[in-house]
């Protein structure tokens, strides 16, 4: 007589299954709600303030809601809505002021440096530099230390415009410099060629006056023919 075969029980691949189950709908709610408190950022304040309306008129409207709770909540929904529309835009990124001070005085380092490259490269000519051509300095030297500033921190909205800009700025900053310096240079030669002709003057006075005193005049009489020539000079120029 054969002994009664042992049925295997399928008791733990349920439990097994119905583990896994559990845990797939666990997992399913988890990213759903992430998932809701994801749209619920992303909608803006007059979308969240619609759908609370709707959300609270459907409950009301079921009779799941009493009309002093509803009108409660429909208040706060409102405060929150207005509230938002009070809030100051955000200004962006911030500059702290140790940053500004930190590039205001590395530009002005840079602009120095120019300049006095410049002096000592052209030292003894007798010339004098243009304001244009100084403005155009400080501009390198600003845009050279936002560029640099832009490796080590974030640049407000402000700095990156100014550094958009920057071919298009420099190169009517380079055509004034030029122009400056033009003018720069005509107005010493203007000066050397006054200064030039008061000496004259003054050396055709000085003879003019030797001339009185050989031909016999006083020094009265001299200084007034000298005054008459100067004011003759001056007249026929």
């Amino acid at each position: 007589m054969k002994p009664p075969e042992r049925r295997l029980s399928s008791r733990p691949q349920q439990d097994k299954n119905a583990q896994q189950q559990s845990d797939t709908e666990a997992s399913r709610l988890k990213y759903t709600e992430e998932a809701q408190k994801a749209y619920e950022r992303l909608q803006t304040p007059l979308e969240k303030y619609t759908a609370r309306q709707e959300e609270l008129n459907k409950a009301l409207k079921d009779g799941k809601i009493l009309q002093a709770d509803y009108n409660t909540l429909m208040a706060a929904a409102k405060k929150d809505y207005e509230a938002t529309l009070k809030k100051p835009k955000q200004s962006g990124v911030k500059v702290s002021a140790g940053d500004r001070q930190e590039d205001s005085a590395h530009a002005a380092l840079l602009t120095l440096q120019a300049e006095l490259r410049t002096l000592e490269k052209h030292a003894g000519a007798n010339e004098k530099i243009s304001q244009q051509r100084r403005d155009l300095w400080k501009a390198e030297s600003q845009f050279a230390v936002l560029e640099e500033a832009a490796q080590r921190r974030q640049l407000s909205a402000q700095e990156k415009s100014l550094l958009a800009h920057k071919d298009e700025t420099l190169e009517y900053k380079r055509q004034l410099a030029a122009l400056g310096d033009k003018v720069t240079y005509q107005e010493r030669l203007n000066a050397l060629a006054q200064q030039a002709d008061k000496f004259a003057q003054q050396q055709r006075a000085k003879r003019a006056a030797i001339d009185a005193k050989s031909r016999g005049l006083t020094d009265r009489q001299a200084e007034r023919e000298a005054t008459e020539q100067r004011l003759k000079e001056q007249y026929w120029r």
